[in-house]
């Protein structure tokens, strides 16, 4: 009776699995050199249109398989390999009534440090930064290394933590990812943003979407920036990395991995160091402000950083993973602030589940939960405004978040999700007076509680026409918990003594792309999405004694949601390695939020009559970017790019504001540079020029910045699996600082700091 029940069994299964083959066809090849070596861990991917249908690696063999449903195999498809040091394969396939279609591959090596990643690069609606980039560049961390990207520009604040700005738009206006996980700086004067808080070994690339066009995640108001960090390969890989530069810069880096089929693991670490930069002038930037004699004897930035991500394979269609980053600094000076940071602390954890081929509705389901923190203190210990042997103001801001979101793809074209978020901002803020020490709530313990659920379409019509739009709705809760909050400087200047909000608001978008003969791509948009504004803009309440007079930083609790409508437009043209890409925006945003000198509406007589603060007002931000590569003979190339945003505000008197143009708004920039690139080298030399900035905020006692031009050479070579890279930032010694600088309050001290002089980097590598 078992031999029966067990015979029966065995012609069930076959019976099942001759029905699944026959709704489904079979790809199945190996991945070579061109030496005929297998390549382990190569990426295969099936697409249709713009979707992937169906993703593999290659095993410790070199050889990938997949089943594709009948369904999706029909139409153009195309089969794309990729794998490190490698050119990108495409080939376009089809079943022609075969159930079974077997493709080999030879990938050809792609040439040392080649920059040109056309096909990322000219999307119509995304721009993509990769390490080959980053490896070049003497940046220190991301946000500086993205400045690369035409429309991204960053506010220095001394020799690291570069804040990202994105067409004008910055700070809370400016969504940064990392890995899909919300990591929030501390420090109301953001010294610590989120990119500063990633290090450049764990980055695989950097996606930008620019304007108001993503649904996935909440406040996205002017762009997107998700850094992506590199997963765990299959087989044995160890990458041992040294940087070093100018003013005493090293950065020694290393990473090793383990993957099989069933499990996979990566581990790195990395430390950076240098001492402060000099200007084109000779001037130290500790020179440029009140640093204490005892600041010349200490580094600029001193940052360990270390993690690891691991890979389970549950079973064929199922996939589970955990991350973990612990990045910590000593002390790191900032000239623009009146502050430094003693220590700043991040925590990243990340949990994530993937399951694929569930059902024709739910085809795969993705879900993730994280946590991060950050955990700061700054003071003036280096400062001459500091006591003997202690400081005489401090603060210790404190930020966590536990999120996480689920996304289902709803057959081929849409995909909805689930997003949800807490996050804790708590801020003291101390005043030592001859021993005496003193505190308030400068961020009040502010909790926020947001979820959000979306939707996002992507369809093509035909191999021409493709459609992509999405829409949003999120939700919204906001409350100041410490005890015994003092509100009367809300009630002295914003009149109000309200300590909670609560907030909805939609989002929605549309782009569609265009075709043409002679490879030529008409792409334009339309979107509009709103953020809410966060716990320092809303309940910011600093109080601090400078030379026995009273000064506030207080935020406004009044401030609606602010939101953004956005219109783009542009074309790509492409023709063998080269293409051009011009776009143009325009950005109506309703409720701007401006920092402004709020007026003193409820007398009291011991209350300055004005006070550091946030208003809203209507404002316009509008521009473009153009960004191209040529192909030329001989294996050289020019490239280069330009990029332009005007910002204006409707004039609002009764709050102070007096003038029509938006702060921190960048001038006009553009570059160019000549490339050749050989199988095993690559040497370049360009230029940047940025423009004269007369638009300022003159409220906020902006001042106009002079144009200038800097030269930058590189080079690099590779040989076996060794490579190393050099380069010369602002060859010719200029001074010059760049214009996004004003006095941003908490903290700041005014100056405008300036950027390096002359400048050497060089990178050593090994790819095992």
């Amino acid at each position: 009776m078992n031999s029966q029940r067990r015979l029966v069994f065995i012609l069930f299964v076959c019976l099942f699995a001759a029905l699944v083959q026959a709704q489904s066809e079979d790809i199945r090849g190996v991945v070579t050199d061109p030496s005929g070596a297998v390549i382990v861990g190569a990426s295969v991917e099936l697409k249709s249109g713009d979707r992937v249908i169906a993703t593999a690696k290659t095993d410790s063999q070199g050889s990938y398989s997949f089943l594709v449903e009948r369904e999706k195999a029909s139409g153009k498809l195309e089969l794309v390999v990729s794998s490190a040091g490698f050119k990108t394969f495409v080939r376009e396939v089809g079943f022609a009534g075969a159930q079974h279609l077997s493709v080999s591959v030879e990938l050809q090596v792609q040439p040392t440090f080649e920059r040109l990643n056309v096909e990322a690069k000219s999307q119509p609606f995304r721009d993509q930064l990769d390490m080959s980039e980053v490896r070049e560049s003497p940046a220190k961390d991301v946000g500086e290394a993205l400045t690369a990207v035409d429309g991204v520009y960053r506010i220095r604040q001394g020799g690291i933590a570069n804040d990202v700005v994105v067409r004008g738009f910055q700070q809370g206006n400016v969504n940064v990812l990392i890995d899909g996980t919300r990591l929030y700086g501390a420090c109301t004067g953001h010294m610590d943003p989120a990119a500063y808080h990633v290090d450049f070994a764990e980055v695989e690339r950097v996606d930008i979407d620019k304007g108001a066009f993503d649904v996935a995640s909440a406040g996205s108001l002017g762009a997107t920036v998700e850094v992506v960090t590199k997963k765990p390969p299959l087989g044995l890989r160890v990458t041992p990395s040294m940087s070093f530069g100018s003013f005493g810069y090293y950065n020694p880096s290393a990473t090793a991995s383990y993957g099989n089929d069933a499990f996979r693991f990566l581990a790195g670490y990395s430390y950076r160091v240098s001492d402060p930069y000099k200007d084109g002038s000779g001037k130290s930037f500790l020179d440029y402000t009140n640093f204490s004699l005892a600041a010349y004897g200490q580094h600029a930035f001193d940052i360990n950083t270390g993690w690891f991500e691991t890979e389970f394979s549950l079973a064929d269609n199922q996939r589970l993973s955990l991350g973990y980053t612990r990045q910590q600094s000593g002390l790191v000076l900032y000239p623009y602030d009146t502050m430094d940071a003693n220590y700043d602390n991040a925590d990243r954890a990340s949990l994530r589940y993937e399951v694929t081929k569930l059902t024709d509705i739910v085809r795969a389901l993705r879900v993730q939960a994280y946590f991060t923190q950050v955990i700061h203190f700054m003071s003036d210990d280096y400062r001459t405004t500091a006591m003997i042997n202690t400081w005489s103001m401090a603060a210790d801001p404190h930020s966590r978040v536990i999120g996480g979101h689920t996304e289902a793809d709803m057959g081929r074209d849409l995909t909805v999700g689930f997003e949800g978020y807490y996050r804790n901002w708590n801020m003291m803020a101390y005043m030592n007076m001859s021993g005496m020490i003193s505190s308030n709530p400068a961020i009040p313990g502010v909790d926020t509680h947001a979820f959000g659920a979306f939707a996002d379409y992507h369809h093509s019509f035909t191999d021409q026409l493709k459609l992509s739009g999405g829409v949003r709705f999120d939700h919204d809760s906001m409350s100041a918990t410490a005890s015994g909050l003092d509100t009367d400087n809300y009630f002295y200047y914003q009149n109000t003594r309200n300590t909670q909000a609560s907030d909805n608001y939609a989002s929605g978008n549309a782009r569609l792309s265009f075709s043409l003969p002679h490879s030529v791509e008409l792409f334009a948009g339309a979107g509009t999405t709103g953020r809410v504004p966060d716990a320092q803009e809303r309940y910011l309440n600093y109080t601090m004694m400078s030379g026995g007079m009273m000064m506030l930083d207080v935020g406004d609790p009044n401030l609606p949601i602010v939101r953004n409508t956005e219109s783009t437009a542009g074309a790509v043209f492409r023709h063998g390695s080269s293409y051009i890409k011009p776009t143009l925006f325009y950005s109506d945003i309703n409720n701007y939020i401006l920092v402004n000198d709020q007026p003193l509406l409820n007398m009291n007589g011991m209350m300055p009559s004005s006070t550091r603060s946030y208003t809203n007002v209507d404002a316009h931000i509008y521009g473009g970017e153009i960004s191209y590569v040529f192909g030329l003979p001989s294996d050289f190339s020019f490239v280069g790019g330009a990029s332009y945003a005007k910002g204006t505000n409707v004039l609002k008197p009764q709050a102070g504001v007096l003038s029509s143009n938006l702060p921190e708004m960048p001038p006009m920039r553009t570059w160019a540079a000549l490339r050749y690139t050989h199988k095993f080298a690559f040497a370049e030399i360009g230029g940047t020029g940025v423009a004269r900035q007369n638009l300022v905020d003159t409220d906020l006692n902006e001042s106009p910045t002079a144009g200038y031009g800097v030269m930058d050479i590189k080079f690099g070579l590779r040989y076996w699996k060794l490579s190393a890279s050099f380069a010369a930032d602002n060859l010719l010694n200029h001074y010059y600082t760049e214009h996004l600088s004003y006095f941003r309050d908490p903290f700041a001290s005014g100056v405008h700091v300036p950027e390096p002089g002359r400048n050497f980097f060089g990178q050593l590598r090994a790819d095992f």
